[in-house]
């Protein structure tokens, strides 16, 4: 017969003894707040109700030493037995722990089956482990493309801003008539061209502010900007006709 001692027996609500899954009767007395006698005299008498082979493999008798050094007799019982067992107990603490304890037999029982399906040769368990590592290597790529497909459709980093704003500026002073022109000086017709620019960018990427541009279309907002754009010919007679003009001071 099985021995145990005091401790080890009230380690959980279930175990395992030899590939099955059961509690004992130790662990129901405490857990159910019953005398362990009387536990043990349910447990005889539903061994005579349900026969000779029901009970033979759902009920099993051992016995455990105490604190007091003594043998005493405890029966070892599966998720049937215990069911049968605790059946009447219908208190709103008892039913509560009843699903307590199903849930540990579901727990325990895919455990071992988890624990059978592990190979034990060497060859199976390498086996294992390249499969392992090649579902890792799956998951990190996956992982990874998922990071990349975020980046690329975050909004532009403040330094790709900075890359369309310097852009814009050098095109700007080109259309403009350079540095020195009247239409560069002149702040309002400056600014004015700037917002046309910028303008095209919103309507080409549906957005209300060029920080607003994914990332994976800043080589395309730099094309636009450097080869695409087309000055509205208003625009460019107010340009020409500003770097025509005199100015006076240059005269005198």
């Amino acid at each position: 017969m099985r021995q145990l001692t005091d401790s080890s027996v009230h380690s959980s609500l279930v175990f395992e003894v030899n590939g099955k899954v059961v509690t004992d009767s130790l662990v129901i007395a405490k857990i159910f707040k019953k005398n362990h006698l009387d536990v043990l005299k349910e447990v005889r008498k539903q061994i005579v109700y349900v026969g000779e082979e029901f009970g033979g493999e759902n009920f099993h008798e051992s016995t455990y030493v105490n604190s007091k050094n003594r043998r005493i007799s405890k029966y070892d019982l599966t998720e049937e037995a215990f069911t049968l067992l605790v059946m009447g107990y219908t208190s709103r603490e008892a039913v509560g722990m009843k699903i307590k304890f199903m849930k540990e037999f579901k727990r325990m029982k895919q455990y071992i089956q988890n624990q059978q399906n592990v190979p034990k040769d060497p060859m199976g368990v390498l086996k294992l482990t390249f499969a392992a590592l090649e579902g890792h290597t799956q998951e990190i790529q996956e992982i990874k493309s998922e990071v990349k497909g975020l980046r690329e459709n975050m909004p532009l980093y403040a330094i790709e801003c900075e890359e369309i704003t310097r852009a814009i500026k050098r095109l700007g002073v080109i259309l403009l008539g350079g540095k020195n022109s009247n239409s560069y000086q002149d702040i309002g017709l400056r600014r004015k061209l700037y917002r046309d620019i910028y303008s095209q960018l919103h309507r080409e990427f549906g957005v209300n502010s060029y920080k607003a541009i994914k990332r994976h279309h800043l080589d395309r907002a730099i094309q636009i900007i450097n080869e695409e754009y087309s000055i509205p010919t208003v625009l460019n007679e107010e340009i020409t006709v500003k770097n025509s003009q005199i100015n006076m001071a240059d005269i005198q």
